[in-house]
């Protein structure tokens, strides 16, 4: 998965909640530190940093949130 890039997530999300049953831990740990001079971006066009390690963490948790709701006593850390 590229978290850099929401189709990536999507795919991701979409293929884990099809094949498995419960989710007991999302660790977000992942992330990027490019320098702001490089001005690399997301292919949503979003800075790299803000794109990766805030977005991309978002919108895991918030695709796969209620299959981890389902699953209690699950947790996820940020």
């Amino acid at each position: 998965m590229d978290l850099a890039s929401f189709k990536s997530i999507r795919e991701f999300t979409d293929t884990v909640l099809k094949n498995h049953d419960r989710i007991d831990a999302l660790i977000n740990n992942a992330g990027v530190a490019v320098p702001l001079l490089i001005n690399e971006r997301t292919k949503e066009n979003f800075e790299m940093n803000f794109g990766v390690n805030h977005l991309g963490h978002f919108l895991l948790t918030h695709l796969l949130l209620k299959k981890l709701k389902q699953s209690a006593p699950s947790r996820w850390v940020d």
